[in-house]
């Protein structure tokens, strides 16, 4: 375990009105997209203030910011919404419209996330579709997520089966090998806690991006990792009370997402294959409220992948 050191820390009264928050590299400086008043407001928080770069009229309808990305070479936001609109916001535009909707996709969007290099952005969609799009919003993938994907699998079964088939002679327990699973995880949903979020992660080169969704059909979470052409690679193991969280460690070995079952909290690993690569327990955190314990929303792997972020 490492110790974190707070390097830096500030406080705005209108805090609560922040809807994303993103890095702009270039400057060393953080820009927030804001709602006050119906107008969505994207600034740079300078000291203790906001400096406004462009101001809009929120959606009418409720939405949910997905992504915020700012481009420091050109001076551009790009921002995600859920209903499906993606904006581009210009900081310093020659000709261009300072704030654009540069495309809309009707059936709403349900994840998305640049490439590392920020040439990519890959979408995930309401209607279980896959999108690959260029930084001038090209299309060059569309697939769809469809329970066929399971069928690449070839995940051997290593646990004991159901017990009624189990022989227990006398010498069973002490025949059995130890570094078997009793059980096999069938990918049961988990009975709380469980958002029906849709995550997307990049590896760190970029070379793929994993998908982790709820199918349907089965009524399991699935991860699925696509190469950047679009092509499926693999898909996860059963595991039971896995939720949406999900992050691939940079280093590129491991894929981290949460699990919640009996009552356990943990962090599982994944192999790109799609293979359970071993767990470890969180310790149990007591709402303030009601006595309920606070859920795990996100996973975030530090960029040298030494620090894995639980919020």
């Amino acid at each position: 375990m490492r110790n974190l050191r707070c390097v830096n820390q500030s406080s705005s009264s209108d805090a609560a009105s922040i809807k994303a928050v993103t890095w702009d590299v270039s400057s060393d400086s953080v820009i927030t997209l804001r709602e006050t008043h119906g107008l969505l407001s994207l600034e740079r928080w300078v000291g203790d203030e906001f400096q406004q770069i462009a101001s809009w009229d929120a959606p009418q309808d409720p939405y949910e910011v997905l992504d915020l990305r700012f481009f420091g070479d050109t001076e551009t936001a790009c921002i995600v919404f859920d209903t499906g609109d993606l904006v581009v916001v210009r900081e310093n535009p020659n000709k261009e419209e300072k704030i654009e909707i540069v495309g809309s996709i009707d059936s709403g969007i349900s994840a998305a996330a640049w490439s590392p290099e920020e040439e990519l952005l890959v979408i995930t969609t309401k209607a279980d579709t896959l999108i690959y799009l260029t930084r001038d919003f090209e299309d060059l993938v569309s697939l769809e997520l469809t329970a066929r994907d399971l069928e690449i699998s070839d995940h051997v079964s290593v646990g004991w089966g159901k017990k009624e088939t189990q022989f227990k002679g006398k010498k069973a327990r002490a025949l059995r090998d130890p570094t078997v699973p009793e059980t096999v995880d069938d990918g049961r949903l988990a009975e709380k806690n469980e958002f029906r979020e849709t995550t997307v992660s990049w590896r760190g080169d970029g070379a793929y991006v994993a998908v982790n969704a709820i199918e349907i059909s089965k009524q399991r979470r699935v991860i699925r990792v696509f190469s950047r052409e679009g092509t499926l690679d693999s898909v996860s193991e059963p595991v039971n009370g896995l939720i949406g969280p999900l992050s691939w460690r940079p280093a590129g070995n491991l894929l981290a997402g949460i699990q919640l079952f009996e009552g356990k909290r943990q962090v599982v690993f994944f192999e790109r294959n799609g293979l359970r690569h071993g767990q470890f327990p969180l310790r149990s955190l007591d709402g303030i409220e009601h006595g309920t314990e606070i859920p795990v929303r996100s996973l975030q792997w530090n960029v040298d992948s030494t620090v894995l972020a639980v919020s």
